[in-house]
């Protein structure tokens, strides 16, 4: 179990849901933007779970929507936050340890060997352009079902 400041499972779970979800999703096909894991995606995912904790403040959840004009002020203090313990824990390189735990634990839920040199895709593959057909069935099969 993981335990410690910048090691809760809510983190590794947005960036595996957000940009590792498959082989064809946005951190394996643009895997130069992603490696090494910048520090301004974990501030900003902190900053969502804090909008999602603030959706629940009074105990009864209520949507409170994810705007800039709230929330830069919270994803500043996340990313200053961030880069003072990248700062005093210079020595051990603790953040720079946690971003690399997060990204092969991210490449392993998408079905990509994590200890392989990170290649980004200059054209998208036909799985890409398969998996995209598929969302849009999808949603038509929906939108006709409603």
């Amino acid at each position: 179990m993981k335990h410690g400041i910048y090691k809760t499972g809510l983190i590794q779970e947005a960036v595996n849901d957000m940009w590792f979800a498959n082989r064809s999703d946005e951190g394996i096909v643009y895997a130069k933007y992603f490696d090494p894991l910048p520090v301004q995606t974990i501030a900003l995912i902190l900053t969502a779970i804090e909008c999602c904790i603030d959706e629940w403040m009074t105990g009864v959840k209520e949507d409170i929507k994810f705007l800039s004009v709230a929330y830069s002020p919270v994803y500043l203090l996340h990313l200053n936050s961030l880069w003072r313990f990248d700062e005093r824990t210079a020595a051990y390189k603790l953040l720079g340890k946690i971003g690399v735990n997060l990204l092969d634990v991210a490449r392993m839920h998408a079905g990509v060997d994590p200890f392989m040199a990170a290649v980004t895709i200059d054209s998208f593959t036909d799985d890409v352009f398969d998996e995209a057909i598929r969302e849009h069935e999808d949603e038509a099969r929906e939108a006709r079902e409603f």
